[in-house]
């Protein structure tokens, strides 16, 4: 009898194991951006002496401090800011500094639980479902994607009349 095609089979058999528990192994490492920021852009316009109006859609100089923690995001020559909205609340509240006004931006939004994989764990993603300010040059606070989650996208627009 010959044992050399049974030991080529059982090596064969071995090796294929082998490879079968490595790659079963739980992924250890996170491939995923799990922080949920809220972009927020500009459509405004201002009217000249001349009376032309002027249309814009980015902030030369903005600060944005949020209220209840210490967020402080300053930026200059932006067309969106990144903010992060509160996973203990269902309203977050922004401090906006913008041409020497301070005006304060309300954002009234449902936080989620997401599960993400084992091995990043879970990352809380929020719903807007309302948004306004109590600045009187804020025409309107519109909603563009109601769903904040891990990848940039423009979620609301602030209106403004100068």
């Amino acid at each position: 009898m010959n044992s050399r095609p049974s030991i080529l089979i059982l090596s064969w058999l071995l090796a294929l194991g082998s490879f079968g528990l490595v790659s079963c192994e739980p992924d250890k490492v996170c491939h995923q951006e799990l922080q949920a920021t809220m972009q927020v852009i500009l459509s405004a316009d201002s009217v000249t002496l001349e009376g032309d109006t002027i249309s814009y859609v980015q902030w030369d100089s903005v600060a944005f401090m949020g209220v209840g923690n210490n967020v402080v995001l300053k930026g200059k020559s932006l067309k969106a800011m990144p903010l992060e909205l509160r996973p203990d609340t269902t309203i977050t509240q922004y401090l906006v500094q913008y041409h020497g006004q301070i005006d304060t931006l309300f954002i009234e939004h449902t936080p989620r639980i997401q599960y993400i994989s084992m091995a990043c764990g879970c990352a809380i993603f929020h719903t807007i479902s309302y948004a306004w300010s109590s600045d009187p040059r804020v025409d309107s606070v519109s909603i563009i994607n109601a769903n904040v989650e891990s990848y940039a996208q423009d979620n609301l627009c602030i209106h403004m009349h100068e």
